[in-house]
């Protein structure tokens, strides 16, 4: 099941640490907002065992296992990260998008929105719990109508 959260910008990285400590056993985080060494100590802090998921940082550099380290300008080579990343977990984990609006800064929201449509189906695909997260304010409307769509849930904070 894929979840979109819209919520007020503010409150992006409590819903995506709320996210993540939902999925507690494992998953794969995708980093588009911050970098890992600015998430770890906050997951620690609401009881996250962040050794326990595999973070696909477009932001730091770490040399961490647990770790994969990709620019946002790389499309492919995110979609590639995020599907051997959850192929290499069991079918119970989770993916969580720290803030995929984020997305549009770097590139243009029609190529973040195919991005999106082609992430989602395989994501259904895969049988794989997902959490999205965009902020209301400066998400182009024609993206997050895609992702509204295109999402089996969409919860508005």
């Amino acid at each position: 099941m894929i979840t979109l959260i819209v919520t007020k910008s503010e409150k992006v990285q409590e819903a995506f640490l709320n996210s993540v400590k939902a999925f507690k056993n494992q998953g794969v985080c995708v980093l588009l907002a911050k970098s890992y060494s600015s998430v770890a100590g906050l997951l620690e802090k609401k009881g996250v065992k962040v050794s326990n998921f595999l973070f696909i940082d477009t932001l730091g550099s770490s040399e961490l296992d647990n770790v994969v380290n990709i620019s946002q300008e790389d499309l492919t080579g995110l979609s590639i990260s995020i599907s051997a990343a959850l192929q290499s977990l069991p079918k119970k984990a989770g993916l969580v998008f720290d803030s995929f609006s984020t997305l549009a800064v770097k590139h243009d929201s029609k190529m973040v929105a195919k991005f999106a449509r082609f992430l989602f189906q395989h994501l259904q695909a895969w049988e794989t719990n997902a959490v999205i997260i965009v902020a209301k304010e400066g998400t182009d409307a024609e993206l997050l109508a895609v992702l509204k769509q295109s999402a089996d849930k969409v919860e508005e904070k």
